[in-house]
């Protein structure tokens, strides 16, 4: 079993998500089960992290991203010997290059 560990910007991500369906959409039993879900989901890649594929943008990134879809939201993250690190979740819709160009972190 993977370590699973979240960056700062993705629990910042999760933050933001978390407070819209909340307070915006007034949701906060459907923000619990989102949150539920991404936790299953997670748990999932820390068993097998090779499950999601690859990540393939329009320009090449610093980092080989996998890429797992929940609902409306995209998790990216990436491998180490016996470590995942989630990087970010973003909203499927949104230009995933434009949310990267700048923003990769370490």
């Amino acid at each position: 079993m993977h370590k699973i560990h979240y960056l700062p910007l993705a629990l910042n991500d999760l933050k933001g998500i978390m407070k819209y369906i909340t307070q915006d959409l007034d949701a906060p039993q459907a923000a619990e089960k989102l949150l539920q879900k991404i936790d299953v989901e997670v748990q999932k890649i820390a068993e097998n992290p090779f499950r999601c594929h690859v990540y393939v943008p329009p320009q090449k990134l610093g980092y080989e991203y996998r890429i797992l879809h929940i609902n409306n939201y995209s998790l990216f993250y990436t491998m180490e010997k016996e470590k995942v690190e989630i990087h970010r979740v973003i909203y499927s819709k949104r230009n995933f290059q434009q949310v990267f160009e700048g923003q990769e972190t370490h």
